[in-house]
């Protein structure tokens, strides 16, 4: 058996592969390799298509739980009826607790700062920026401590010390201005 090869003037798509005759299927009528979807002469007489609405029609309920008839976003933890999870609070950083280190080397990953922090006590965030195209890190990252007393440790001992033949610098983390 021998696969049939359907000629579509400038549609390298619709040629033969080595694994058999690739084949085009119109949307519209259903007409295999003949035309494309948007090229098909049978496309007024299809019947209509669910289609894509671009503003959905707000339900009165939805409109008075935004608080505005506009159609703004509301996200589903503030409408109207949504539970307050502690969950939401849990994930929530802690920028009290949080130390910032900077010059350490581009080798340096989060497990290595895991494991140098973690003799000052419980260490619930690591995070070391990293370089979105090579990889390596950019040379600053935070941790993140359960105790204030043990980042303050850390701090302490910390800054000045030599890591991987540079010198760190270990401050507290000034918080984010929300």
């Amino acid at each position: 058996m021998k696969a049939e090869e359907i000629k579509v003037p400038g549609d390298s798509l619709a040629q033969l592969s080595k694994g058999g005759a690739v084949l085009m299927v119109c949307r519209t009528c259903g007409k295999k390799g003949d035309h494309w979807t948007s090229k098909c002469p049978y496309k007024d007489l299809a019947a209509p298509v669910e289609t894509f609405v671009d503003k959905p029609v707000a339900s009165e309920a939805s409109v008075a739980a935004s608080g505005s008839g506009k159609g703004a976003y509301v996200p589903p933890s503030m409408r109207a009826g949504a539970e307050r999870t502690a969950g939401s609070d849990m994930r929530r950083r802690n920028d009290e607790n949080s130390v910032r280190v900077t010059n350490f080397s581009e080798d340096t990953r989060e497990p290595d700062f895991l494991e140098l922090f973690r003799p000052f006590g419980a260490v619930t965030r690591v995070y070391v920026a990293m370089d979105q195209k090579t990889g390596t890190s950019q040379g600053f990252g935070f941790v993140n401590f359960v105790n204030r007393e043990d980042a303050q440790r850390a701090i302490n001992k910390l800054n000045g010390y030599g890591y991987d033949n540079l010198i760190l610098r270990v401050e507290w983390a000034t918080p984010r201005a929300n």
